[in-house]
């Protein structure tokens, strides 16, 4: 079952800090069909992940996102905040 994820960093730096550690370009977690971020109006950064299946996305966070936040400094800040929900799409094209 596709999932659909949206979450949101603080602003673009904390972003690229955590996609530095992450590194999805050369390290493309198992499962990633898409993954977009774009930076709001207010300067918080919003980021969509898509992902084949939500063992996927539950595996990425606990094997990545969360030990990135720790390296970062950001963990407690991180795990304070609503934690963001994965979705099934009704529809999904790509």
């Amino acid at each position: 079952m596709t999932v659909v994820q949206i979450s949101q960093a603080s602003n673009r730096e904390q972003y690229q800090q955590i996609a530095k550690i992450v590194d999805l370009t050369d390290n493309r977690p198992a499962g990633l069909l898409l993954h977009a971020a774009t930076e709001l109006p207010d300067g918080t950064v919003q980021i969509v992940d898509v992902y084949d299946s939500a063992e996927a996305l539950e595996a990425f966070g606990q094997q990545r996102i969360f030990p990135a936040f720790a390296e970062a400094g950001i963990l407690a800040e991180m795990t304070a905040r609503p934690q963001p929900i994965g979705y099934e799409p009704f529809e999904f094209v790509h």
